[in-house]
């Protein structure tokens, strides 16, 4: 059966009409040629960079034509997001909009380079194109930093090499990178690396040294991982003297002037939050406890940033600002949120801008468990807080921003004067453009994986991932620097089938359309978004809803022809004369050799999603890696009572390290009927359950009616084969190719596409 798809978005086709020659029709050019521009695009933010191959504008009149295959501008005459996109005046600057861009650094583009790389200048003049009136540099900058924390290859180094500002050659790089802001009318701002002494604090403490988590025994109480292994030893800090914080402050000062003389920096962002820099730590409750004039009373735990911003402003002038990021509100021990608008209203007349974060994990930086009415906006709260109760200095509600209406909304309701994004220029480096024409639609979420943060780290030995910085939804970013050598211009236009319709094969389809290719996609159901459907009810899941509804709306609005309900053949393919297949369809759930697994109550993790009511009360999930977790703990929410059983000893081992895994443990830990077993390998599966050897060599038994698997992904490898010679050209992307996850799907898919 063919099918033109609208899937559950009807989209209208006489405003298809009236939108003039598409974008994809655009970048095709003509003569088969695409035009684009490097390192984010122009019409789109995945943008191919290739050479122009449009004719030269014929002398007609006074002016030239507008050259074949530009479409007319999808701009109103007044701006839909008029807050959003309204001017700021702070201190004697003018913001060209009310968008911050959150401090960031894609941390894994500088490799060992002692100064900005051409990728890390390109990756943040993109952030300013994408519509950031201020990009914050979060890379850290010091004077002089320690040589262990230049030395990147020394074991157990970590990623983040710090750049020396009092080096010549690094300023003039640094320089470089601010001017690449600047291009774009954006002001530019860096984070102030404060860091006290070794073996000092603000306050005298012993605190335990090593992160992450290790090998395990059996869970109680929850999902909280306990470990076996010794706790390394305590390490005593002791109180910073007032003559140690005046020459931090002295050296910050220096600092600043550096930046603002030596490299071009507007502005300096401080880290006042969640206890980390001795800011935040001499500001809380919970790790001040001093008795001097650094301690005590709420005034004199605000004395030494107040002092900090004084000195930055005398040394550097009241035009240089000082943007100043705080937690609204700390855990229960700490300053509340009534404290913190008195910090606030101290603050004010020393800062320039005020940025409220939440204190730690999912409120710092959002991630897909934060759900309920506020899941997208979910510190907003504190912003309208504090201007309620008097605040005056500019505030900036961060965290989570990623959907335009919201946004305006906000400003307009004056809860917050800006506000703060980072993944949401991230996964749409034309987000400017796309507010100027009021297409919230358009925007490509964001699934808050936080994954472009960093998916490895040092301290998690069982993560063997490389290093990289890459975005699950974005294929460009990480690239952008070098995609437009990597892609050549399209030599003719294809007749291309696409084997299908999940988000490999959606983002395929449309790379390939924007390259002037004629593309069918082929769906055997009646619907787009393959597994993705299945996370529709999941209530941790809904990024991803809102990233499929996004794909599945592109398709409708692009000239991609969809024929649902079509499971295609290589017979089929071979008789429609395609020039080029894409086979797309997937992976499926490995299935291990142990005795009963073919038994009725053993049922693969791919069909569980719809059928939660047929399940026993008590299920077993064989598989702790993230999908196993996550199944599980759905599950538990449906009313079961389910344990998980890994034979690792560590949960979700494939799940993004930073801002991520620690609040993944927490929200399993609230699943207290959702039990963890690690160390644990099932050999026999029965009707009454399982049994497994335990870490001791022990055989347990676990009563359960019912048995999920969840040990992995094949891909559909020879499935895909078959395709082969039913047209001149075969590729498999995505699970198919690779049983990966959303961001080798993307990549894979993008990559192949580009070359078609």
């Amino acid at each position: 059966m063919e099918k033109e798809t609208r899937n559950d978005l009807q989209f209208d086709a006489e405003r298809k009409e009236e939108e003039g020659v598409s974008r994809r029709k655009f970048l095709s050019g003509t003569g088969g040629a695409a035009l684009a521009i490097a390192a984010g695009g122009l019409l789109t933010d995945r943008a191919v960079a290739q050479p122009s191959a449009l004719p030269a504008a014929e002398k007609t009149g006074d002016k030239p034509p507008v050259p074949a295959g530009i479409a007319e501008s999808k701009m109103g005459t007044v701006p839909k997001y008029p807050h959003l996109l309204s001017p700021m005046k702070v201190g004697n600057h003018i913001l060209k909009n009310r968008i911050i861009g959150s401090a960031s650094g894609a941390h894994l583009l500088q490799g060992t380079d002692p100064s900005p790389t051409q990728a890390i200048m390109i990756h943040h003049a993109n952030t300013a194109r994408a519509g950031a009136s201020i990009v914050i540099i979060s890379q850290p900058i010091k004077i002089h930093p320690d040589p262990d924390q230049l030395d990147v290859l020394k074991p157990g180094a970590s990623p983040f090499l710090y750049w020396d500002i009092a080096n010549s050659a690094t300023r003039n790089m640094l320089s470089q990178l601010t001017e690449g802001v600047h291009f774009y009318g954006s002001l530019c701002a860096w984070k102030a690396e404060i860091r006290p002494p070794a073996g000092y604090d603000v306050s005298a403490s012993v605190s335990d040294v090593g992160h992450g988590v290790k090998a395990g025994e059996e869970e109680k109480g929850g999902g909280a991982l306990k470990s076996k292994t010794p706790p390394q030893p305590a390490q005593e800090k002791k109180e910073l003297t007032e003559e140690m914080l005046k020459a931090i402050i002295d050296s910050a000062a220096d600092q600043a002037l550096l930046g603002k003389e030596g490299c071009g920096f507007d502005a300096i962002w401080l880290h006042c939050g969640y206890r980390g820099a001795p800011t935040a730590r001499l500001m809380s409750p919970l790790t001040n406890h001093r008795t001097d004039k650094y301690g005590g009373s709420l005034e004199n735990r605000a004395r030494f940033t107040i002092e900090l911003c004084d000195a930055i402003k005398k040394k550097c002038g009241k035009d240089f600002l000082i943007l100043l990021m705080m937690s609204g509100a700390e855990p229960e021990g700490g300053y509340t949120l009534d404290d913190g608008v008195k910090f606030a209203k101290l603050f004010t007349g020393h800062i320039d801008m005020l940025i409220l974060k939440g204190d730690s994990g999912d409120v710092n930086s959002p991630d897909n468990f934060v759900t309920g009415p506020d899941k997208y906006t979910p510190n907003l709260y504190m912003t309208e807080y504090y201007r309620k109760k008097g605040v005056t200095v500019p505030l900036i509600s961060d965290g989570g921003f990623t959907d335009m209406e919201l946004a305006e909304k906000a400003l307009a309701a004056g809860k917050t004067d800006a506000v703060g994004m980072c993944r949401a220029l991230i996964t749409n480096r034309n987000f400017l453009q796309l507010a100027q024409e009021g297409r919230n639609e358009d925007v490509r979420p964001c699934i808050r994986c936080n994954g472009c943060h960093i998916n490895g780290m040092v301290y998690t030995p069982w993560n063997r991932s490389p290093w990289h910085s890459i975005c699950y939804v974005n294929p460009t970013w990480g690239l952008e620097h070098k995609i437009g050598t990597m892609i050549s211009p399209p030599t003719d236009k294809k007749k291309v089938a696409i084997i299908g319709g999940g988000p490999a094969g959606m983002e395929a389809a449309l790379i390939a359309a924007e390259r002037g290719h004629a593309v069918t996609l082929f769906e055997k159901t009646g619907r787009l978004g393959g597994t993705f459907n299945t996370f529709e009810n999941v209530s941790f899941k809904w990024p991803h809803t809102d990233f499929k509804n996004y794909m599945v709306r592109q398709i409708n609005k692009s000239d991609v022809k969809v024929r649902l309900n079509t499971e295609a053949t290589p017979e089929m393919i071979k008789r429609e004369g395609y020039n080029a297949v894409l086979v797309a369809i997937g992976a499926e759930p490995m299935v291990p050799e142990i005795p009963g697994v073919k038994g009725k109550n053993v049922i693969l993790v791919t069909d569980v999603y719809g059928k939660e009511d047929t399940l026993a009360k008590n299920v077993v999930v064989l598989g702790g890696g993230q999908t196993g977790v996550e199944t599980a703990m759905h599950l538990e929410e449906k009313g079961h009572m389910v344990t998980v059983l890994e034979a690792s000893d560590i949960l979700a081992r494939d799940a993004v390290r930073v801002h991520f895994y620690d609040e993944f443990l927490q929200v399993l830990a609230k699943h207290t009927h959702c039990k963890t077993i690690l160390q644990a390998r099932c050999n026999r599966i029965t009707d009454k359950g399982v049994t497994y050897i335990d870490a001791d060599g022990k055989e347990q038994s676990i009563k359960a009616g019912s048995v999920v698997l969840s040990v992995g992904m094949k891909a559909r490898s020879e499935s895909a084969l078959k395709f082969y010679g039913s047209s001149a050209s075969f590729y498999r992307i995505g699970d198919c190719e690779l049983a990966g996850d959303l961001r080798t799907a993307m990549r894979s898919a993008f990559g192949t596409a580009s070359t078609l």
